[in-house]
């Protein structure tokens, strides 16, 4: 129901739209790491580009957004496996404020409604049903969190693993056309996400394993996309890879 409702926002032309100002950041970003002669990948491109493309997705104000990636990173602690209690505080705490915050944010847009995703959110009905303002809020936390962790590790462990393989790294840079390719590569060769846990709704079975209701269990997908009886060579980086059924 909420997948259904979120869609009539959350359009490809609503993607679309924000293709020229992703590319604008990214190469501003990219220009500004060059002419310093270097510096920190993480901090100066892969941190703030996926981060201020959310906020722009959102309607977030600019004077706002420095506060998305400590609410962001704080928030994700809690996907790590036996995560401490002090990392369960500052995700609570992160959590709550920035709910507060997206209240605030959509009760301005009920007002005065804009261009971005919390005003569609607002709009969008189907057959006389909207979303509630929690619903509102959880899809934007959940937006924040996938578009900014995953984006992230996507990119620096992209680069890495580029660096540690300089025949691969040759290669991409005489032929743009692998960048297709090359990016499911990266993506397949050092998951953005090791691991990721989920509760069983249902009893099911598995390859003869019975997993009951009310289970907790973590799906290592680092593993799967190096299973050798699904990948050849798996323990290769190969930016030409055809077959590339990556779970990431």
């Amino acid at each position: 129901r909420i997948r259904r409702l979120v869609s009539k926002a959350f359009t490809p032309r609503t993607v679309e739209q924000l293709k020229p100002y992703v590319q604008g950041l990214a190469g501003e970003l990219v220009s500004g790491l060059v002419e310093a002669g270097g510096g920190d990948l993480l901090t100066d491109v892969a941190e703030p580009l996926p981060v201020a493309v959310i906020a722009e997705m959102l309607g977030i104000p600019e004077s706002d957004r420095a506060q998305l990636r400590p609410w962001s990173a704080d928030i994700c602690g809690m996907y790590e496996l036996n995560p401490s209690e002090e990392t369960a505080t500052k995700a609570v705490r992160a959590s709550v404020d920035f709910s507060e915050y997206l209240l605030e944010l959509i009760a301005a847009r009920r007002r005065e409604p804009g261009d971005d995703l919390i005003s569609g959110l607002i709009a969008a009905y189907d057959e006389g049903d909207r979303l509630t303002e929690q619903e509102m809020i959880s899809t934007a936390v959940l937006l924040l969190n996938a578009g900014h962790e995953a984006t992230v590790n996507s990119t620096v462990n992209g680069w890495w693993a580029l660096f540690r393989n300089p025949d691969q790294l040759a290669a991409l840079r005489a032929d743009h056309s692998l960048i297709p390719s090359a990016i499911e590569e990266l993506m397949r060769y050092d998951t953005p996400l090791q691991l990721f846990e989920r509760w069983v709704l249902d009893e099911i079975e598995i390859d003869g394993t019975t997993i009951p209701r009310g289970a907790e269990i973590a799906m290592l997908f680092g593993s799967a996309n190096h299973d050798a009886a699904v990948f050849e060579t798996p323990a290769e980086l190969d930016l030409t890879r055809k077959e590339n059924p990556h779970i990431s």
